[in-house]
């Protein structure tokens, strides 16, 4: 990618870092919430007699209106400003997590997580193209890629917090929820002191002076301008890197535990520790690559990851499931998952598309991403049941072909301007 990084680094301004850790929340809400979720239902399932099939279809609900939530939110950004749509999906995000804290009724766990879904999905694009256009020129990575560290934060606040709580049925659900309620109430509140994105609103002020101007005006209100033009090959790019790479990341967040006790014979305890290790790591790379994103070498670094990445895919592929093989396929993931998979996304949806459309094309990769994941989690059990060689062998394809097309394809495409609106 072409001539936007200076040698030095800018400094960051602390309107900036505030801006990039409100809006970055939605990353640790996202998280959050997923992983609350699955280890909650089961913390529910005696005191509301919930039935394997009940949790399996809350769950799925989670990851779908994750993906629509995505899809509407994010052009709702585009269309009416990030303050806007990220303060009306906190509000909601604070309704579904105190019904989730307090339910007493069956119905109210579906209607819980119908509105989390919707609302951590519509916050997510949005609050990352609010902190794109608010960081200095030539920080704007670092401050991107902070989200992610907040996103790997969560999960280890979630995990430390399930041990604690685990044994404590219901009551350790309503504990674990309760984090979430008052975390999204802080950053309800706080998030009230932001202003409107400056570049969205002069991007959205240029548009309608040209219109007034008697300029032809595009309908901002269709997907148009993502579906031709310059604007169509970094859409199509990057929902099939983020669709493909997130295969693996899924699968390891989904199913690792179930591999290990499935396809090593190791304990559930022991896949547990070997989980909290493997997210220490994932911390520490995540650090690392805000350190480097803004870099001319952030392409060196790219490559390295995807290298790692699909190295980590091929040792159970090559050397069959046990516990050495799936800790290095943990391991390796996490480490080249950073460079080259969900982080690299969130960066180029940023710089490959126009102020007016930026949430709008990371709601539609988001909706693809989250739709693809859910449909391979539906077959994925029974590949580590059947035989998990085909599975680690999809696994590999799947990283190799996001590497290659992030090489040689994305990293290639040139930044577009931002301060250009979106007109034909």
């Amino acid at each position: 990618m072409s001539d936007i990084h200076s040698k030095a680094l800018p400094g960051i301004s602390r309107a900036a870092w505030k801006v990039a850790l409100l809006a970055g929340m939605a990353s640790y809400l996202d998280a959050g919430a997923i992983v609350t979720n699955g280890t909650a239902l089961v913390l529910y399932k005696e005191s509301f007699g919930l039935s394997l099939g009940q949790i399996g279809e809350l769950s799925a609900m989670l990851t779908f209106l994750f993906a629509f939530g995505a899809l509407f939110g994010g052009r709702m950004g585009d269309r009416f400003g990030r303050r806007i749509v990220f303060t009306i999906t906190m509000l909601g995000l604070t309704l579904g997590t105190a019904l989730m804290a307090f339910a007493t009724q069956v119905w109210m766990l579906y209607a819980a997580t119908a509105i989390i879904g919707l609302c951590i999905g519509a916050d997510l694009p949005v609050s990352m193209a609010m902190i794109a256009e608010e960081a200095p020129q030539g920080a704007k990575g670092r401050l991107v890629a902070f989200s992610h560290v907040l996103w790997m934060i969560a999960i280890c606040t979630v995990q430390a917090l399930q041990v604690l709580v685990g044994d404590m049925g219901a009551m350790g659900a309503r504990i674990m929820w309760l984090h979430l309620l008052m975390v999204a109430v802080a950053v309800l509140v706080l998030r009230s002191t932001l202003p409107e994105s400056r570049e969205w609103k002069a991007a959205r002020h240029r548009l309608d002076a040209s219109a007034h101007d008697g300029a032809t005006r595009e309908d901002l209100g269709t997907l148009k301008q993502l579906l031709r033009g310059p604007f169509l090959p970094p859409l199509v790019a990057l929902a099939l890197f983020y669709g493909v790479a997130n295969l693996s990341a899924n699968t390891g967040g989904q199913f690792a535990t179930l591999l290990y006790t499935e396809g090593a014979g190791v304990s559930v305890s022991t896949a547990g520790a070997i989980g909290v290790t493997v997210l220490i790591v994932s911390v520490i790379s995540a650090v690392i690559f805000m350190r480097v994103i803004d870099k001319p070498s952030r392409m060196t670094w790219f490559l390295i990851g995807g290298l790692l990445y699909v190295a980590g895919q091929s040792v159970p592929l090559i050397f069959g499931v046990n516990q050495t093989t799936l800790m290095c396929w943990q391991f390796l993931q996490a480490v080249g998952g950073a460079f080259a998979g969900e982080p690299m996304w969130k960066i180029w949806s940023q710089e490959l598309f126009p102020t007016l459309l930026r949430s709008t094309a990371q709601g539609i990769t988001t909706f693809f991403t989250r739709i693809l994941a859910a449909m391979a989690a539906l077959v994925t059990p029974q590949l580590i049941v059947s035989g998990p060689s085909t599975l680690f062998a999809v696994l590999t394809a799947a990283v190799a072909f996001t590497t290659v097309i992030g090489w040689t394809w994305i990293g290639q495409m040139p930044i577009v301007d931002s301060e250009s609106p979106p007109l034909g």
